[in-house]
């Protein structure tokens, strides 16, 4: 897949393209039903490509400097990544600026698109566009049939009852319902980092932790202690159980989040590695304790339900994902 920089003009690179547009923050069971779309309508134009446009930073922080929305579901190379494995050629992300949002519904049709060869644009039934978001999926089809693109318009995806969105994903994670946001997303919440050196509390109270730097673009979950698996490809580890803390650490002071993960029956020195976290269940929210004893003690059950939790559930601690 080609990632293709959009700053401060419509990119330059052509060629016969069926469309997909939108945030894609999650890249979720909603996101992949307008992406199969698009990939069977790829299948219907012999000699297209199948290109995605989305934006960065995220229109609702540049906008409105919205609580929360300079972090993302899925940054950058995570969401390129789950791009890439739908099959997507041309990924292009835009740099939203206020100035882009100024850019008439007229222009993004007659310039942008038209720019990159467009044969087929996709969209959720709620895609807005043009300043002010005062365009919809009508005012697309109206403008794009005037350029000879076709535009199709996918439903949105429900689950028990209600639409499967990155807000509704935010709100579950907000709360520690990380097997409820997985549902929605079709997949584990991932958290991706570099092993970095930490104080080393957790080693000398019995429980090693490899501590996760890099994480400032990923929406955290609620704090607390979450049983995961985690894979670090470099050195060979897959599907690994083992038992996150994310949180500031109260016991002992601490005033910034961070995400420090202990390995079940794991020894190896990870350090400068970069390492997938896939967050599977809240085990217990964050707590402050009297002393190390203690936290010691409640890491050690923290530790056993985990082990209980990832052995007897749907995962096999061992798998790929």
């Amino acid at each position: 897949m080609r990632v293709i920089e959009w700053t401060d003009r419509p990119a330059q690179e052509q060629g016969a393209l069926i469309l997909a547009i939108g945030k894609f923050d999650g890249v979720h069971l909603g996101h992949q039903a307008i992406l199969k779309r698009a990939d069977v309508l790829r299948g219907r134009h012999p000699g297209t490509e199948l290109g995605v446009l989305t934006f960065f930073p995220h229109p609702d922080w540049v906008l409105f400097q919205r609580p929360g929305y300079d972090r993302w579901l899925t940054p950058p190379a995570e969401q390129a990544r789950l791009l890439d494995g739908f099959g997507v050629d041309r990924l292009y992300r835009v740099r939203f600026t206020q100035e882009y949002a100024r850019v008439s519904a007229e222009s993004f049709v007659r310039q942008h698109l038209s720019a990159l060869g467009v044969r087929v644009v996709v969209v959720g039934s709620d895609f807005r566009f043009g300043h002010g978001g005062r365009a919809g999926t009508a005012e697309l089809a109206a403008l794009g049939g005037e350029m000879g693109i076709e535009v199709v318009v996918v439903d949105p995806v429900r689950l028990d009852g209600e639409k499967v969105g990155s807000s509704r994903i935010r709100a579950l994670l907000s709360a520690g319902d990380v097997a409820g946001a997985a549902r929605l997303l079709g997949r584990p919440y991932v958290l991706e980092g570099t092993v970095a050196a930490g104080d080393a509390l957790g080693r000398k109270i019995g429980f090693p932790t490899a501590n996760l730097d890099g994480l400032d673009l990923f929406v955290l979950p609620a704090f607390g202690v979450y049983a995961v698996t985690v894979d670090v490809p470099e050195h060979g580890v897959a599907g690994w159980p083992g038992v996150m803390n994310i949180g500031v650490r109260p016991t002992v002071g601490g005033q910034s989040p961070r995400a420090e993960v202990h390995l079940l029956d794991f020894s190896g020195d990870l350090y400068g590695a970069r390492m997938r976290v896939s967050i599977r269940q809240q085990i217990r929210p964050e707590q402050k304790f009297t002393h190390l004893t203690a936290l010691s003690a409640q890491i050690q059950r923290d530790v056993a339900a985990a082990r209980a939790l990832l052995a007897s559930h749907l995962w096999h601690p061992r798998e790929r994902l």
